[in-house]
């Protein structure tokens, strides 16, 4: 519902989820998948699920973060064993141990949630290995739209 402040209506703020599928091929290789969040918005979280465990011969490893840092928000999840089996989730209030410098583990502090410029968050798969074709892993980024933020009045 709308919201009258200052003589100007105002559409209350939106929270926007836009997620991505990460899908294993036969095969060594790079997964890219990436979210342009808006200048001024704030990243509420970003969850990471499978809903398959990946079967790359070697490894399967995800960092999740920016251009600023390629895993500042996570780092080196384990696709293929006990970082990330299927029924998990790692999210800002459980990251599992996968934490990257974004996250303050100690205090809970989020260092980059809100940023004056758009950024791109991108999670990055890298597979070692000839073999496997079955790993299926979500990236979910949470964030709120910075068109509809309201000012405070000063009595």
């Amino acid at each position: 519902m709308p919201v009258i402040s200052g003589g100007n209506v105002q559409q209350p703020s939106r929270l926007l989820v836009e997620t991505i599928l990460f899908t294993e091929t036969t095969g060594a290789g790079t997964y890219t998948g990436s979210v342009t969040v808006p200048g001024n918005s704030v990243i509420h979280d970003i969850k990471v699920w499978s809903t398959a465990v990946w079967t790359a011969t070697t490894t399967a490893l995800m960092d999740v973060g920016d251009a600023a840092d390629p895993d500042g928000w996570y780092t080196q999840i384990d696709l293929k064993a006990t970082d990330l089996v299927v029924g998990e989730q790692i999210r800002f209030e459980s990251a599992g141990g996968q934490e990257g410098v974004y996250y303050v583990a100690a205090t809970g502090e989020l260092e980059t949630a809100w940023s004056a410029s758009a950024r791109v968050i991108s999670g990055i798969v890298v597979t070692v290995g000839a073999a496997g074709n079955a790993g299926r892993t979500y990236m979910q980024v949470l964030y709120s739209d910075p068109a509809n933020i309201g000012a405070a009045t000063k009595v």
